[in-house]
């Protein structure tokens, strides 16, 4: 790899950091100072989830819903993982192929809008898990609690075990947003058409969205198995 060659590639990394409405995540693995800083860490999180799947890591198959710029995704990827990143905004994906190139292993990363429809095309046996970090409560104001707990019924008949970080109705969010007014009483109330799950809380995280810190649960299917 020449310089010029690794110059053209920040350039374009830095070209695209500056088109979106903000950095959400870190650049995994990613050799150069990003234009933009991220607006939170995600290193707590993916070994806050590393140490509840336990030694279950390798050739397992990840999917990234809501990739954002795919730290998550790529992470579990270094250690083994088979990772599929998604995400609604083009500049995102754009950015998680720009720099899965440092990370070796295997990633793909596409556009898509997480819905009602795009579960229903999961079959079992695709991943053995699936992330939401933070991404159910701009469906919750967008399309409804009833939407996302269908959502969660076929997720959870379909992929072994998920990993939600969910926001909070006690939380302010920044000016401009009200998902809020939107949220259930109880963050957990997505899951009740569920039927029998084993809901584990992994941990309390900070976001950039203020003091209040939101919980990431592991969730699974009772007398499932479940891939740890």
């Amino acid at each position: 790899m020449t310089v010029t060659n690794e110059a053209e590639k920040q350039a374009r990394v830095d070209a695209l950091l500056v088109q979106g409405k903000n950095v959400y995540q870190p650049l995994y693995n990613y050799p150069h100072k990003p234009a933009i800083g991220p607006l939170r860490p995600c290193l707590d999180r993916c070994r806050a989830v590393e140490a509840a799947m336990r030694d279950n890591i390798e050739g397992r198959k990840l999917w990234d819903a809501g990739c954002s710029l795919g730290y998550n995704t790529l992470y579990f990827v270094d250690r083994g993982m088979i990772g599929h990143g998604t995400d609604i905004d083009p500049r995102n994906v754009s950015l998680c192929q720009e720099i899965q190139r440092y990370t070796p292993g295997s990633a793909t990363f596409a556009q898509e809008e997480l819905s009602a429809e795009t579960c229903a095309q999961i079959a079992p046996g695709d991943f053995d898990y699936a992330f939401f970090f933070s991404i159910l409560h701009h469906i919750v104001q967008n399309k409804g609690l009833k939407h996302v707990q269908g959502m969660m019924q076929m997720l959870t008949e379909r992929i072994p075990v998920l990993f939600v970080e969910l926001a909070l109705k006690s939380e302010i969010p920044p000016p401009g947003y009200t998902w809020d007014t939107y949220l259930p009483d109880e963050e957990l109330a997505i899951f009740e058409t569920c039927g029998a799950l084993d809901i584990q809380l992994i941990g309390h995280f900070v976001t950039h969205v203020g003091p209040l810190p939101r919980p990431l649960y592991r969730v699974s299917r009772k007398n499932g198995g479940g891939t740890s």
